[in-house]
């Protein structure tokens, strides 16, 4: 079973590495894991998701309590026609969907972070929630084989 990580983020902007962060812990967890690291989506990595048998989204979220891990199954949805970078997840399901015929079991899995100013280090919240982000996504991806 082909299980790809898309881990988006940079590690120039602080906890933006968040999903990376998780990605580099994960391969321990899910043996045979494909981590892809981008700094974000876009129409070309619906390929990527196409030729898998699921999918991970790994990314910071600006939104919530630093440190608060959220773990979803996602839908493909369209993407919207003015959009030619920066996708949203459903987005390249959608497009995997439309181009390719094809779209495997996919999963976000965020880190809610409190520092994106230009810098590499994690704040001390996302730091501290790596272990329960990657165990997140390591159900996931158990959830996929089901």
């Amino acid at each position: 079973m082909k299980i790809v990580a898309l881990a988006l983020g940079t590690s120039l902007r602080g906890d933006d590495a968040a999903g990376l962060a998780v990605a580099h812990g994960l391969e321990a967890l899910v043996p045979g894991l494909e981590v892809v690291e981008i700094p974000e989506l876009v129409p070309d990595h619906a390929e990527v998701v196409a030729s898998a048998d699921g999918v991970l989204f790994l990314d910071a979220s600006v939104a919530g309590t630093p440190g608060e891990v959220c773990a979803t199954r996602l839908s493909p949805r369209p993407a919207r026609a003015a959009v030619i970078h920066t996708l949203m997840p459903e987005e390249v399901l959608g497009l995997a969907r439309a181009l390719f015929g094809r779209v495997p079991p996919a999963a976000l899995v965020t880190v809610a972070g409190r520092d994106f100013a230009f810098g590499d280090a994690l704040s001390p919240e996302v730091e501290a929630a790596l272990p329960l982000a990657r165990e997140r996504a390591r159900e996931m991806v158990a959830g996929f084989r089901l």
